[in-house]
């Protein structure tokens, strides 16, 4: 049987475990690009492959972790790509022979690079990076990709589209978590899971991490939740957490221990399940023999919609606790400031109004950005940007245009709403393919090349049209939001009833309904009688989600004498409003609630103000307001009182685990712009830096996001960098340490391989008599293992400030 069917088998796969430790130990101090294996000694991967079919192992994972173009072109092999994953999957073909059961899986890690907006790399440029290893996966004889150790969602999307765009495949997603439940930039495990599952991976799940006993936890905590999306799960995990012993990376999770820990996932109905780092083929073989003495019953899943997603949240659709608020107001039709916005590039309003609509109640955001003589993809995929970066609520993308609607799709890390899609044949033949793609939800208005119509029996027969378009096409009506159109009463008089028609039929049919509610009052008085009245109406067909603006919006349980009377001119009773309109005319002019405005001379806490806008990461308006502080402060109070207490104060959200990887980014930012107007006069003043700071990754170690991201944290507080990269030699950090006579040195370390070339730049400073502190940290770096070799140890970057700072008595 293929994989797939193998996939829904009872019995769980059983995958691998650590090859790269296995290679390490095969082939060590090999200099080029580990995959480079794959053609200069595949005899060496196909035989480690061996040991895990052997093992028991049901899925090898081939020797192309890091197999994208642009981790290849980091050792000048891009160009070569294609090759060497087909060359990858080819090795590990080989090992299986003949034996059946026994599959391919094509391993895809991370790029190294941050995708904004976290870092500067466009979401397209990783995606394209992704292209050529599929390709070569496939050719190779790959049986399913394996797109694992993601900890960036947006990440994992675009190696989830390349797979889906370009192969035949079926795909694993696979992210990895930390003890807070999330990865490192902000994703819960639901969120995260969903969000692959309903894009189409036939398989989402959890490695590396930590040991079983630590992932078990987040997997309890989130089970229930992910059940809902039918989705097949997997899990490989660490033999415990890494100890140092004399130098040493040890994972003393025995291969008894470790599959009685693992068998934990089986309880939970996993469906794919192995090891990670530090797991041998004794730990695959005790997995295989503990799985083997256990039966197990048929499980047929069926992939479901159920959540909208945010990089750091989710919405159940199917059973909210409420009736969804969509908050209206990024659009630029009935709003000056934003259209203006749009116009001069600014995000002013984009960023106070969507944090402002939150904080009133709207559980999802919609956004619009058409404005004549603007360039609207550019415009929607800088708003996407940003908007994913400072509000945690799913989005809503309001546009019918195809390009503008697959930009903001591609750069949106969730699962979104697609406002809209009509029966219209242009609008089913550009849009229906792109939600198939991307695996969105989508209203869908009730009007077709007909136009629009009064009576509820025809909307009703375009919006069935729609569903059986969309469900011929793949997409379930568990994905579909019908609009019947509210069209304006006091015009079309009847047509209110005739919308509470069409959502009533469509809520007893199970099908989720939307509606846009301000149309219903338009040119009335007071319209939010007539709207909240409305709404309540609709409320009670059964609607399931209003695009409304949240500030205006009320529950209502009794009648008042306004919104009895907004009934009676919607039900009919009253007709032309007659009633309604005498009741506001024969009162005196209501006064209109205005919005306070300060006043534009009064005096502000700049400094406070500065503060705030570092905690926020406003970047449109910094460098304004430095400027203006300049009249009344020096640039040194600027600097300590204004900019750095709000980075600081970014670190406590971030140690709390109120802000995540994307906000802090976005804040350093924002001080950095502000930074660059009062460099040039903090020079010139008796202001100095805190200390010189060396920062790089050590030798035969390539990964430096995390390297990155404390460089920047560092430099944000005062401290003078120099970044020498990555793949450093002891040699060298020593010989630019004496250049610039440095007060420390950070060091980076990602793999256990290259861990211990922290140790002999440590002892180097030794050997040369160099008084220079060692900051370290990594993914495998722990405290333990700093203090062994005198070293002070940092698990994040706002723990890097707080230590150099520590460290040089600053």
């Amino acid at each position: 049987m293929n994989f797939k069917e193998r996939l829904y088998s009872p019995k769980p796969i059983v995958v691998d475990g650590a090859m790269g430790t296995m290679l390490f130990q095969k082939v060590p101090f090999y200099s080029n690009a580990f995959e480079m294996l794959n053609i200069e000694k595949p005899n060496a991967i196909t035989e480690v492959h061996k040991y895990y079919v052997d093992a028991g192992a049901d899925l090898l994972e081939t020797n192309t972790f890091g197999g994208c173009k642009i981790k290849l072109s980091e050792f000048n092999l891009g160009n070569r790509c294609e090759e060497i994953n087909a060359r990858g999957a080819e090795a590990a073909r080989k090992a299986i022979g003949n034996k059946k059961g026994v599959y391919v899986g094509g391993s895809v890690g991370p790029s190294g690079l941050l995708i904004e907006p976290m870092g500067e790399t466009n979401a397209e440029i990783v995606y394209e990076s992704y292209i050529p290893q599929m390709i070569g996966l496939e050719k190779g004889g790959a049986d399913v990709i394996v797109i694992e150790t993601m900890n960036d969602i947006q990440e994992a999307r675009m190696a989830l589209l390349a797979a889906k765009d370009h192969t035949s495949l079926p795909v694993i997603c696979s992210m990895t978590f930390e003890e807070n439940e999330r990865t490192v930039s902000g994703t819960d495990m639901v969120s995260g899971l969903a969000t692959l599952a309903q894009m189409g991976a036939d398989v989402v799940g959890a490695n590396c991490s930590m040991g079983p006993t630590g992932l078990i936890k987040v997997f309890e905590n989130s089970y229930e939740e992910l059940k809902k999306i039918q989705t097949p799960i997997s899990v490989w995990s660490n033999a415990g957490m890494p100890e140092v012993i004399d130098g040493e990376t040890i994972y003393k999770l025995s291969p008894k221990d470790f599959a009685e820990s693992s068998m934990k996932f089986i309880d939970l109905g996993i469906s794919v399940i192995g090891g990670c780092c530090g797991t041998s083929p004794d730990h695959i073989n005790a997995l295989r023999n503990a799985i083997d003495k256990r039966t197990y019953k048929e499980q047929k899943k069926e992939k479901k919609h159920i959540f909208t997603t945010s990089r750091t949240a989710y919405i159940d659709i199917e059973k909210p606790k409420d009736l969804l608020v969509v908050g209206e107001r990024l659009n630029p039709t009935a709003r000056k400031k934003f259209a203006a916005d749009l116009k001069e590039g600014s995000q002013i309003f984009l960023r106070e109004d969507s944090k402002k609509q939150v904080s009133e109640g709207a559980h999802i955001l919609d956004i619009n950005v058409g404005v004549p003589n603007v360039d609207e993809v550019s415009a929607m995929h800088k708003s996407i940007v940003t908007l994913s970066g400072i509000v945690t609520t799913p989005l809503m993308i309001d546009t019918d245009n195809e390009d503008v609607l697959e930009k903001a799709l591609i750069n949106y890390p969730g699962i979104p709403i697609i406002n809209s899609i009509n029966g219209t044949t242009k609008s089913l033949e550009t849009l229906v393919p792109i939600v198939k793609r991307f695996g969105t939800y989508t209203v869908a208005l009730c009007l077709d090349d007909s136009g629009i119509h009064i009576e509820a029996e025809k909307r009703i027969e375009i919006g069935d049209k729609i569903i059986k378009t969309l469900e011929n096409n793949g997409i379930d009506s568990s994905r579909i939001f019908i609009d019947p159109l509210v069209l304006t009463e006091s015009a079309e008089p009847g047509s209110a009833m005739e919308t509470l028609k069409v959502i009533e039929y469509y809520s007893k049919k199970g099908i989720k309904t939307s509606l846009g509610l301000s149309n219903i009052s338009f040119g009335l008085p007071q319209r939010k009688f007539i709207n909240n009245t409305y709404l309540k109406m609709a409320t009670d067909c059964g609607a399931t989600a209003t695009i409304i603006n949240p500030a205006s919006m009320k529950k209502i349980d009794s009648f008042t004498e306004e919104e009895q009377l907004a009934y009676n001119f919607l039900t009919g009773k009253d007709e032309n409003a007659v009633n309604y309109i005498a009741h506001f005319q024969s009162k005196e002019k209501e006064t209109t609630k205005q919005t306070v405005i300060e006043n534009d001379t009064k005096e502000i806490d700049k400094l406070a103000k500065l503060f705030d806008f570092v905690v926020e990461g406003n970047i449109d308006e910094i460098t304004d307001l430095v400027k203006l502080s300049l009249n009344d402060y020096t640039p040194t109070e600027i600097m300590n009182n204004g900019l750095l207490k709000g980075l600081e104060k970014v670190g406590d959200l971030y140690s709390t685990g109120e802000y995540f990887l994307p906000q802090m980014i976005a804040s350093a930012n924002t001080m950095k712009k502000g930074f660059v107007v009062i460099q040039p006069l903090l020079k010139n003043s008796a202001s100095k830096v805190l200390g010189k700071l060396i920062i790089c990754t050590v030798k035969g170690d390539v990964h430096d996001i995390g390297k990155n991201i404390v460089a920047m944290m560092l430099e944000n507080h005062g401290f003078e960098i120099y970044d020498l990269g990555k793949d450093i030699s002891a040699d060298e950090i020593i010989e630019k340490a004496k250049e610039i006579d440095a007060d420390i040195i950070c060091l980076s370390s990602l793999l256990t391989t290259t861990m211990n070339q922290m140790k002999i730049v440590s002892e180097k400073l030794k050997m040369e008599n160099l008084d220079i502190p060692l900051l370290i940290g990594g993914a495998v770096v722990n405290d333990e293992y700093a203090k062994s070799i005198g070293a002070t140890y940092s698990n994040d970057a706002v723990e890097a400030v707080a230590a150099a700072k520590l460290l040089l008595k600053v």
